[in-house]
């Protein structure tokens, strides 16, 4: 859809680097942050372990940036299905260059079959054998990573590889949310969840669509870039009377309140991961009240293009709050779940 310019484009801040080499002894070998057993941020390590091959209809990637994500954080607390191969390399936002090509690519998150029936309409994202990278197959925190190819997507050269990685599955989650609601340019909408990610994305995709936009934060030191980023309203832990729209990204009590403010005919679209706790509905007013409850799970193949292309027209710029090196993944994780970020944290992998 025609995003018109932002007037204002959050900066990067925060850059934790440290001076250490990934040049290996042995062209075989790579470095990885890999997660021995779930449990804890603790039983990560950083490695050698052998540079992986690509099987058929694959392609070697040289990773560049890494996305941080709270699914990394459910997976080490076992509360998300893995392979059950261990040692296992989480991490699935991933941008790199192709061992073959030298092509800048960005790496759909999700693997996907492409002939079961959600595949053939084109929602790869909630295929019938589908996974994740990080999850179910090896994932971007290490220097190597094996992609099908239909999971590659180019990237123009001019584009900054770490704006697209902070968009690979935050930003893609935020637009499918908003397509899949339907959201009717100029619409009050609620964001719960609105300093990662998801919420940073969705603010800026709703303020190109002139909704008026309250977001809902626990910090007060965050209200002033929510709000240069096109929040009209923050509300610090309060909610509003009514609304006709909500996105959610943390579940759990914030969901169930969600739900009792929605106004009649209103629609919350939810992509929950951040609270663990089960949501409640009152079924009566759900019913007399018709609204609409729409989960949303991830983003399609065409959304992630469609994203690469409104941050490459500068019609979006994902909110970066912090860059990480490889052997630091344990300290960006930590700092993720304390929720003292602002945007994405990302791992440099070069």
């Amino acid at each position: 859809m025609p995003f018109p310019r932002p007037e204002i484009t959050p900066p990067e801040t925060n850059i934790y680097l440290v001076g250490i080499s990934y040049n290996n002894k042995s062209i075989n070998k790579m470095k990885a942050i890999i997660l021995n057993k779930i449990g804890s941020i603790k039983n990560l390590d950083y490695a050698d372990i052998k540079k992986p091959k690509p099987g058929k209809n694959e392609v070697l990637v040289k990773v560049e940036f890494c996305g941080v994500n709270h699914l990394d954080l459910l997976i080490i607390a076992g509360k998300r299905p893995t392979s059950n191969k261990f040692p296992l390399i989480l991490g699935s936002e991933i941008v790199g260059v192709r061992a073959d090509t030298k092509e800048k690519v960005a790496v759909y998150p999700w693997t996907f079959c492409g002939v079961c029936t959600q595949c053939k309409a084109g929602r790869e994202n909630i295929c019938d054998k589908g996974g994740t990278f990080g999850r179910t197959r090896a994932g971007g925190f290490a220097e190597y990573i094996c992609v099908p190819k239909e999971n590659l997507i180019g990237i123009p050269e001019n584009l900054d590889e770490k704006l697209v990685c902070a968009s690979t599955l935050s930003a893609i989650t935020a637009y499918h949310m908003i397509e899949r609601a339907q959201i009717p340019n100029g619409s009050t909408v609620l964001i719960n969840g609105a300093t990662g990610g998801v919420g940073t994305a969705a603010i800026q995709i709703l303020k190109n669509k002139k909704c008026n936009v309250i977001a809902r934060t626990s910090r007060k030191e965050k209200i002033k870039l929510l709000k240069q980023i096109g929040a009209q309203t923050v509300l610090i832990n309060e909610f509003p009377e009514s609304v006709p729209y909500i996105i959610d990204a943390m579940g759990g009590d914030v969901w169930s309140k969600s739900v009792d403010i929605l106004s009649k005919n209103g629609t919350i679209v939810f992509c929950a991961t951040t609270i663990e706790e089960p949501g409640n509905v009152d079924i009566g007013r759900a019913f007399s009240n018709q609204l609409n409850i729409l989960g949303s799970y991830g983003g399609t193949v065409n959304d992630l293009k469609e994203v690469i292309r409104h941050v490459q027209n500068k019609f979006f710029k994902p909110v970066i709050d912090s860059t990480f090196s490889l052997d630091c993944v344990p300290e960006a994780l930590k700092k993720l779940n304390s929720r003292a970020s602002l945007g994405k944290i990302l791992i440099a992998v070069h």
